[in-house]
């Protein structure tokens, strides 16, 4: 049985949600778009995998995202979330974003997110303010 776009979104998002990161990434496909804004594309999985283990997403950052919005239109799904990303310290950032992700033969290939970025990097400032 083939899931929906939506059905391979939320499974996505679980992973995440219960920290699995590596079975989050294993749902993009080998050569997925990942751009998330406003930073430059990144092409492949591995690429993908490389900034979520550099940003420490999965080990020292844990990753809560609260979908506030899914819709699909065919094979593209928006989602507007609240991410949550709480370091093994207690601090934890939060970045309102709005997304799509695109859908086919079950793997996602196109991940965009967007968001305000210098919140998020005032909130960086903040997290490395308190580890110091």
């Amino acid at each position: 049985m083939t899931n929906t776009p939506l059905e391979v979104a939320e499974t996505f998002f679980a992973h995440w949600q219960a920290n699995r990161v590596d079975d989050a990434l294993a749902m993009l496909s080998a050569d997925v778009v990942y751009h998330n804004f406003p930073t430059p594309d990144l092409i492949g999985r591995e690429a993908v995998l490389k900034f979520h283990v550099d940003a420490g997403i999965g080990t020292v950052l844990r990753a809560n995202w609260e979908i506030v919005h899914l819709a699909a239109v065919g094979n593209v799904v928006l989602n507007e979330r609240i991410d949550n990303f709480t370091h093994t310290n207690g601090f934890t950032l939060t970045v309102p974003v709005m997304g799509t992700l695109t859908i086919e033969d079950g793997a996602i290939t196109v991940w965009r997110d967007y968001f305000d970025s210098a919140n998020a990097a005032q909130q960086q400032e903040q997290l490395m303010r308190s580890l110091a």
